[in-house]
């Protein structure tokens, strides 16, 4: 090969710009090349941490309750599939008129950002000052102040719930809060820096859905993971348990366990709890059947009666009986 072919280009800098268009295009594929989702390590790790779905399932439901409450208007609240982000790749597709809401917080010694979307805000402030009954009116380009307090009015209960929730898994700690109408602050982080994208999708009345978005740093999860994932107890060896068993087996009589015996199940509304005092009568009818617990679990049921003067329970049936 000549010093001149090797001096020529292989693709002009116009074919090098057209192929790099097409692979971008979604499932482009010419037989040879495919796109990689170099995200795939990070999927895999968030899809151990089963203990967050049910932690993020609870803050919905509870943040359902608050909302709805506070706003007077029926709010229902979902917990989405959880993903992964980047910076750069948040900053296209997050919305442009927004509330951003960002707080440190410990342990994760990072930066939890909160994404409210303009419309959502616009819709709330509607109800809060009695125009529910009408549409909510088409606002300018950036949040409003009315629509930036009720931002934070939300982040406040959204994080206050969050770190009520969690806690029985993950302790959680929140700083002062910052808010932003723009995506400027956000914008200064590294743009390859990695995020677990936490949905909450709302829907307000009959309205149409909203979906607010919690950003966690990823290497913040990742470092209180244990926490995250369910604990699995260590079966002991059955070699070292061989040795052991004539010892535990004549040992097990004597341990002491709880036993009850439950006459009734009651239902009743929070009002009359709360009516409730010194001196309250509460009528229980004569049930025809006991269930009994031991340790909490059900193990038996019986016939409730009476045997030599006092009230006593039949067994009739017991839980390996049971279909």
């Amino acid at each position: 090969m000549s010093d001149d072919a090797t001096k020529e280009e292989i693709l002009s800098p116009e074919e090098i710009e057209a192929l790099v268009e097409r692979s971008s295009e979604p499932g482009f594929d010419d037989g040879e090349f495919r796109a990689h989702d170099f995200s795939g390590g990070q999927s895999l790790s968030m899809s151990k941490w089963t203990e967050l779905d049910q932690l993020v399932k609870k803050h919905a439901e509870a943040l359902q309750v608050i909302l709805s409450s506070e706003f007077g208007v029926q709010i229902s609240v979902e917990a989405k599939e959880r993903t992964f982000g980047v910076t750069e790749k948040l900053l296209v597709e997050l919305p442009e008129r927004l509330c951003l809401i960002s707080t440190p917080t410990e342990p994760f010694e990072a930066d939890l950002h909160l994404v409210l979307p303009g419309e959502l805000l616009t819709e709330l402030v509607n109800h809060y000052f009695g125009g529910g009954s009408l549409p909510a009116p088409t606002m300018p380009k950036r949040v409003t102040p009315s629509e930036q307090r009720i931002g934070e009015r939300v982040s406040k209960s959204f994080f206050r719930i969050m770190s009520e929730i969690w806690s029985g898994r993950l302790p959680i700690a929140f700083g002062d809060l910052f808010i932003d109408i723009t995506l400027d602050r956000f914008s200064m982080l590294p743009r390859s820096e990695g995020f677990s994208v936490i949905p909450f999708q709302l829907a307000v009345g009959d309205e149409k859905d909203f979906l607010i978005t919690l950003l966690v740093p990823f290497d913040a999860l990742e470092a209180q993971k244990e926490s995250l994932i369910p604990k699995h107890d260590s079966e002991p060896s059955m070699e070292n348990l061989g040795a052991w068993d004539p010892e535990i087996r004549t040992a097990l009589p004597d341990v002491s366990v709880e036993v009850r015996g439950e006459l009734c199940e009651l239902r009743a509304t929070l009002r009359s709890l709360l009516k409730m005092q010194v001196g309250t009568v509460i009528p229980i009818s004569e049930p025809s059947d006991i269930e009994l617990f031991l340790e909490g679990d059900a193990i038996a049921v019986g016939r409730y009666g009476a045997f030599d003067g006092f009230k006593a329970m039949q067994f009739t049936k017991f839980k390996e009986d049971r279909s």
